[in-house]
């Protein structure tokens, strides 16, 4: 028997089935397109042709498929043995995706954890992967064979496993909001004649202030007391106006610099002034309290 079993070997999979069988794991693996599993033979990992095999094969599974709708199309077409297996969901996806796999997992004598992966597959294996998990604290005890092959950084989350995806939702969003700052900025820089170099290397003399302006804004979003005079409301609007025109004449169409315009025009219209741009947090909270499909999720 093989310690652990990656479901779905793609690029994210690959990388996970090669780092554990780099840290000493005896690794076995299936994938939809046999030649991708069987790729990773030369580098000691045992390649199976069905996952029912797969399964047997470790007391650890590690999904790595790209979505839920897939794992559930590949766990239907197999119906393999969960019996005292601990199954790791790793794909992408909402918090609503989870109880059902769960509990799909668990009618079939099997344990069931949530993961995320947190960074580009080539920083699995390496100090710089950051990963969450969620489910029994026992079944992450049981990981640490695996959470130290793929190395970095591990964060156990809570015994809720859905909560996790509450966390992915959160960490992606900020991710892709970065993404569409970047391009945007890529944009505006070359309409400027300002060498994409020259923005690049601008870049880190920033991240103190990301970082500061996140801890001031949840500060105040806690406190539920807006009022900050070194950077106001009121001193927003220009520089987002500015802004806005700029990337209209960059051939930028919707841009969120628009977007955030138009929402500090709207908190300057409801009386705000003195008050940090984290105040338009309230704005989001009273959409969302008077929308009747809120959905709660688990935390900690």
């Amino acid at each position: 028997m093989t310690d652990v079993t990656v479901i779905g070997t793609g690029v994210i999979g690959s990388a996970v089935a090669r780092a554990c069988a780099r840290s000493g794991l005896e690794v076995s693996a299936w994938n939809r397109t046999r030649e991708r599993s069987d790729a990773l033979v030369e580098e000691g990992i045992h390649s199976h042709a069905t996952v029912a095999d797969a399964v047997a094969a470790s007391p650890i599974v590690l999904m790595c498929l790209l979505n839920y709708d897939i794992t559930h199309q590949v766990i239907d077409g197999a119906s393999p043995d969960f019996s005292s297996r601990l199954v790791v969901q790793n794909a992408s996806g909402t918090p609503e995706n989870v109880p059902p796999l769960r509990r799909r997992v668990e009618a079939g004598g099997g344990a069931y954890m949530e993961a995320a992966i947190l960074n580009y597959p080539d920083a699995i294996g390496t100090e710089d992967c950051f990963t969450v998990y969620g489910g029994a604290i026992e079944d992450f005890e049981r990981l640490k064979s695996v959470t130290s092959a793929l190395g970095g950084r591990q964060a156990y989350l809570g015994a809720d496993p859905a909560y996790v995806k509450a966390y992915h939702v959160v960490s992606s969003a900020f991710y892709y909001a970065f993404i569409n700052g970047f391009l945007e900025c890529s944009a505006i820089a070359e309409a400027m004649g300002v060498p994409l170099a020259d923005f690049a290397e601008s870049v880190p003399l920033y991240d103190p202030g990301f970082q500061n302006t996140i801890e001031i804004g949840l500060d105040l979003i806690n406190r539920g007391d807006y009022t900050y005079e070194q950077a106001p409301l009121t001193s927003h609007l220009d520089v987002l106006d500015n802004l806005t025109g700029i990337a209209e004449q960059a051939g930028i169409d919707r841009s969120y610099l628009g977007v955030m315009r138009d929402r500090v025009r709207e908190a300057m219209d409801r009386g705000y002034r003195r008050e940090h741009i984290a105040v338009l947090t309230t704005w989001f909270r009273d959409r969302r309290e008077s929308s009747a499909g809120r959905v709660a999720v688990g935390g900690r």
